[in-house]
């Protein structure tokens, strides 16, 4: 009975000396992130690699599309893009990994936009400054169209 319930002790801090925190937390295991602490997203972003088929540069014809998408901050992201990876650009505005689309354009819950995402492939590794207030007409990247965006005005219509 004791040498039983000792083992029963042991097996279990064993198991459970790989968990931190407390509470609704207490499931969490070590090297993962908490709520808030997450790693910037374009640093861990998985892309795929370029075929060999695609040539460098936009692809297809998303970025000339007329529409405009819901904006999502009015600064543009500093991105590090390398050479040979395929970056696609969220041009609707409701994805999680912004600037980069993660198929929220897809959702039933996102409106109809018709808006499809931008690829782009780089020639060499660079620096550019994708937009997030998805206004430029230099689709993905920035041309200082968050400049001209007006403040909504909150009472707008309130007493129409």
């Amino acid at each position: 009975m004791r040498q039983s319930l000792v083992s029963l002790i042991s097996s279990s801090v064993c198991r459970l000396s790989n968990k931190t925190g407390f509470g609704p937390n207490r499931m969490y295991r070590k090297g993962t992130h908490f709520v808030g602490t997450e790693p910037k997203v374009l640093k861990y972003h998985l892309l795929q690699d370029k075929k060999p088929s695609e040539p460098y540069g936009l692809q297809g014809n998303n970025h000339e599309l007329p529409q405009k998408g819901k904006i999502h901050s009015k600064l543009p992201t500093k991105v590090q893009m390398k050479k040979d990876k395929v970056y696609a650009w969220c041009s609707c505005g409701y994805s999680g990994n912004q600037p980069l689309c993660d198929g929220s354009h897809n959702s039933v819950r996102i409106p109809d936009l018709k808006l499809k995402p931008v690829r782009f492939i780089p020639e060499e590794d660079m620096t550019v400054w994708l937009c997030n207030c998805k206004q430029s007409k230099n689709r993905p990247f920035c041309d200082g169209s968050h400049r001209d965006i007006k403040p909504e005005d909150k009472q707008a219509g309130l007493f129409d």
